[in-house]
């Protein structure tokens, strides 16, 4: 048989009766398909050898199945056929210039044909695929930015692509920013010149973006010229592109050019600066820095870089006039009016209500307010657009008391408001008054109900639809206000006086605007709030709550800070709270972050999914702003089937999501009855064998085995046997004089993230020596900071948390964490958001069963004497843990792109206990402490849990409602998520309840892809791919 049907040139996917099978397809069909020339003389055209074409295999992606495309063979392989000169020739040919410029692909392969003669028919065939390759996707815009890819895989797989989707095998956008931007540049391009009604247009707007650098005043004119008479729409697009920043002075700049630390843009700034141009042409802005970059090698524009940060602090020299007004602009420019309301712009169903969303809460503000409201906020189908706006004013909080004329609504400490307070009780009042003396209730939209009177239609009802309305009862799945549409049609059937109604109006046309179409949605029942005697419903055993109580658990409940800080509640047992500092995200926003916190910020009003991170600082101003790669909210494939962006499925016991076109999937062991022999299941992931040899990954999260690590994706050279704990971070790190290493222990969530930061130095003499307080060292002993503790030369252990609560025990050495750590003490657990599994240095792993029964069998488990405790036991614990608990799943991809912007400054922001330390700051309540690990299934396993060590059944289950409110968070995509940087990550939550006993929580939905296709998934980790 012939060579070629000897070769596999394509696995293809198929799935038989739910079994995954790979059909080999000979290579000779596809190359009678698809011949790479079109004749002998097409190949002698293109100056190569004509011989038999040769194929190549094409592998198939984390993205799907197979597309039916064509995968060039590696330039490198047909290198590797040959030696000597001609493989230095093949190695020297650049197949990106050679995409990018067609041209010259006769120069590029000058070498190549001297050295490389005819006879070597296998290198001439590999050449021969490759170079069609490159031809076929010859009329892709992008292929312009191929050069501008770093990694050489990058550079080959854009040359012979034809697509941005070509690029997925090879090229990260967070690793290959300056290419994507290029690309995206083009595709800016491609939408704005292709709705030219000219030659002349097009072809001006397309000079445009032919460069990377700004165009120049002859090519804008050109644009002018061309576009302005009837291409509006292009005038209209290409203005941001186009727009020129014009300085008549760039000679005061010129003392900068010194700051340069290279020879070359020193020179080039010099000449460029004092040059300025021509008299009729002088430089702009824009050009000066195209030249700086470009032809004195001046680096990128980062204001960190000395050149740049002169430049910027010479422009500080204004006036004071023209100071306030143009940083008043800068920062509306920056960051918008309120841009964690643009994060709900992508919520809307409409395309003009997102476009109108966006222009309105970027910087069109007092232009657009008034229709976006009208149109948008105000119609039926967007509802979720306007619950997500409710969520930024509003937040829902837990508990509600203290109402004197919505009584009915107080002593519900375990139920969502958005506004229970004063104000709201006195309006719901006022409102009804008014509604009495005018006969009437005004109704969205201008219309009027006429109400009938009380001996119709009870006084009692109007109260609690006033009260409804005013105190805004949320529901715990999707914090949603609508009322139920049974309990809308029943009001307006009986209470509104239809005989004087006008305009035609019906009960079903009026309660759709209030109430959801979806009967699964949801909703709000108003008889809950009627009937007199339900104040003490949520209350159990008898217990009563008062206001003071109230106020106690939730101390930070309706924000006692001013408008310019955060409310931060204490956690060490006072049960106070703090008021700290904060940034608000835009000039009219009311939502605050931390100073310190980093956060998104929307940046393209026409395109979604381009953001920038910015930092909050110590001034109270967002600043330090650097882009993040744009990212795309279109669909996920798996298997043949496609998957919303932000929505999550289930294959077996596992649960994915699809979060900008990235499938990301847990890792978790199935047990299929009748197909997993009982026997040999360890419910370890992999089926590791159940030994305990503890490893360290290089992430910094200790793993039961070696097994379990390599299987949650660690490679084998980032594994170091021992636990993590038992390597001293500060050994040989040197902070300088006067300053002191202490260890700062941090789980990293990406391979990116190298190093993974495991210490910090601190100064001994700065004000921080004095901050950081309740001090441990490895003696156990207290100190009250840690400048206290250098005094006396004791070495740092940890920071107590919880001091007045938890227990630190000198006579009880060691306990094993849930997470597989060993501590000193249970305080120290607790500091590191963990809890005590079992007293005693770690020593096995827990076996996941049905049950939640102990399956470690040298270890004894604390007696739990809580009479409401609701046990979960989290992955690979050995005894269950008293709690509510949820696991998330996390994008790898979004970590990675944040750590990009960060550029290796501050990047513990980024890992697993800064992301815990976040969620616990979403927690309303004080009597409630959060804890979590990155599990080995490679998810979040998070539990809250009560800090009193007897709690009542009240207070089990307010903890058990701050859990809910986590959950519905992420899985609405809250501001408050999508907003920072480390949350942004979390795309999919969910509530691990009694019922699915922790190891089957997923197991009754089983997306059926047959068992082979989900084994041999999870063995890959294809679809686990970042």
């Amino acid at each position: 048989m012939a060579r070629s049907m000897l070769i596999c040139w394509r696995y293809r996917l198929t799935i038989v009766c739910g079994l995954l099978l790979f059909r080999c397809e000979p290579l000779q069909a596809y190359a009678n398909q698809h011949p790479p020339l079109s004749s002998p003389a097409a190949a002698a055209a293109a100056h190569l050898p004509h011989g038999d074409d040769v194929g190549s295999p094409i592998t198939t992606t984390g993205n799907g199945p197979e597309t039916g495309g064509f995968e060039a063979s590696d330039i490198f392989r047909c290198c590797a056929e040959v030696q000597g000169s001609c493989k230095a020739a093949c190695e020297n040919l650049s197949l990106a210039r050679i995409a990018s410029e067609p041209g010259s692909r006769e120069a590029k392969l000058v070498d190549v044909r001297k050295y490389c003669p005819r006879q070597q028919v296998p290198f001439w065939q590999c050449m021969n695929e490759t170079m069609v390759a490159v031809q076929r996707g010859a009329s892709w815009p992008g292929r312009i930015c191929c050069p501008l890819a770093m990694s050489v895989r990058c550079q080959h797989v854009c040359a012979t692509g034809s697509s941005r989707e070509d690029l997925r095998t090879g090229c990260r956008a967070s690793d290959e920013q300056q290419l994507f931007g290029c690309l995206k540049r083009q595709e800016d391009g491609h939408r704005c010149c292709s709705s030219a009604h000219t030659a002349e247009c097009l072809e001006a707007c397309g000079e445009v973006f032919q460069r990377y650098q700004t165009p120049s005043r002859a090519l804008r004119e050109q644009v002018l010229t061309a576009c302005r008479t009837n291409n509006s729409n292009v005038m209209q697009c290409i203005k941001g592109f186009i727009d020129v920043t014009f300085n008549r002075n760039l000679k005061r700049y010129v003392p900068c050019c010194d700051a340069s630390p290279e020879p070359k843009c020193r020179r080039v700034c010099h000449e460029t600066l004092t040059a300025g141009g021509s008299d009729t042409d002088p430089y702009t802005v824009e050009e000066m820095i195209d030249l700086l970059q470009h032809r004195g090698g001046c680096g990128a524009l980062m204001p960190t870089q000395p050149l740049w940060k002169c430049f910027l602090e010479a422009d500080k020299q204004r006036t004071a006039g023209q100071q306030a007004n143009s940083n008043e602009v800068s920062r509306i420019n920056q960051i918008g009016m309120d841009s964690a309301k643009q994060h709900c712009c992508l919520k809307a169903e409409s395309v003009r209500c997102r476009r109108l969303c966006s222009t309105t809460y970027a910087n069109e503000w007092t232009t657009n307010l008034v229709d976006f409201e009208q149109e948008c906020l105000a119609a039926p189908d967007e509802h979720a657009l306007r619950q997500c706006i409710d969520e930024v004013d509003e937040p829902c909080e837990l508990g509600c008391d203290g109402l004197s004329f919505c009584s009915n609504f107080n002593n519900r400490p375990t139920e969502l408001f958005r506004s229970c307070r004063h104000q709201s009780d006195m309006a719901a009042r006022g409102d009804v008054q008014q509604w009495r003396q005018q006969g009437f209730i005004p109704f969205p939209g201008n219309v009027h109900l006429p109400i009938r009177n009380e001996t119709e239609c009870s006084y009692e009802i109007w109260k609690s639809i006033a009260c409804t309305l005013q105190i805004k009862p949320c529901t715990k799945g999707y914090h949603t206000n609508h009322i139920c549409r049974q309990d809308c049609h029943e009001v307006l059937k009986n209470c509104v006086d239809w005989e004087r109604m006008e305009g035609g109006h019906t009960v079903s046309s009026l309660c759709q605007q209030l109430a959801p179409q979806n009967n699964s949605m949801p909703c709000i029942s108003m008889g809950r709030f009627q009937a007199h005697g339900i104040g003490s419903a949520g209350m159990m055993d008898g217990e009563q709550r008062i206001i003071t109580d109230v106020a106690l658990v939730s101390p930070c409940k309706g924000n006692p800070c001013n408008a310019t800080q955060i409310c931060v509640a204490n956690r060490d047992g006072t049960f106070g709270y703090q008021c700290l500092n904060g940034c608000p995200l835009g000039e009219a926003s009311s939502y605050l972050v931390p100073v310190g916190a980093f956060v998104r910020i929307p940046v393209s009003v026409t395109q979604k999914g381009c953001l920038k991170v910015c930092r909050c600082g110590e001034s109270g101003r967002i600043e330090k702003c650097q882009p993040l790669p744009c990212i795309s909210y279109d669909s996920c494939t798996l298997a043949g089937k496609r998957f919303p962006h932000l929505t999550h499925f289930y294959v077996e016991c596992n649960v994915c999501s699809c979060f900008a076109e990235e499938i990301t999937c847990t890792k978790r062991q199935c047990h299929v009855p009748g197909l997993t022999v009982d026997k040999s299941f360890t419910s370890l992931p992999c089926n590791c064998p159940p030994h305990y040899v503890p490893v360290c990954g290089r992430n910094g999260n200790t793993y039961p085995s070696a097994c379990v690590a390599k299987c949650a994706g660690i490679q084998e050279g980032d594994i170091e046997f021992g636990p993590c704990r038992a390597r001293n971070p500060c050994e040989r790190i040197d902070c300088g004089p006067l300053s002191v290493c202490l260890p700062n222990w941090n789980v990293c969530l990406s391979g990116m993230h190298k190093p993974c930061p495991q210490y910090r130095c601190v100064n001994l003499t700065s004000s921080n020596c004095s901050t950081i307080t309740d001090i441990r060292d490895t003696n156990l002993g207290y100190h009250a900071n840690l400048c206290n503790m250098a005094y006396e030369r004791a070495s740092f252990a940890y920071r107590e948390k919880y001091r007045k609560i938890c227990e630190t025990s000198r006579r009880r050495n060691q306990v094993c964490g849930v997470n597989g750590v060993t501590y000193r003490s249970e305080c120290e657990a607790w500091s590191d958001y963990s809890t005590v599994d079992y007293n005693g240095p770690c020593q096995e792993v827990g076996l996941i069963s049905p049950t939640l029964d102990a399956r470690c069998s040298s270890i004894k488990c604390p007696r739990r004497k809580m009479p409401n405790c609701s046990p979960v036991l989290p992955p690979g614990a050995c005894c269950p843990v008293c709690g509510t608990a949820l696991r998330i799943v996390y994008s790898r991809k979004q970590i990675d792109r944040g750590l990009y912007a960060l550029k290796g400054q501050s990047t513990e922001y980024l890992t697993l206990k800064s992301i815990l330390r976040s969620l616990e700051a979403l927690l309303q309540t004080v009597e409630c402490r959060l804890s979590g690990q990155l599990t080995f299934e490679n998810d979040l396993y998070v539990v809250l849990e009560t800090l009193n060590r007897a709690p009542s059944r009240l207070q089990t289950q307010i903890c058990a409602r701050e859990a809910e409110r986590l959950v519905t968070l992420v899985r609405t995509q809250s501001h408050r998520i999508t907003s920072e940087l480390n949350l942004s990550a979390l795309t999919v939550a969910t509530l691990v309840t009694e019922s699915s006993r922790a190891f089957h929580v997923y197991s009754s939905v089983i997306v059926v892809l047959g068992v082979t296709v989900v084994n041999c998934l999870v063995s890959t980790g294809w679809y686990l791919r970042l």
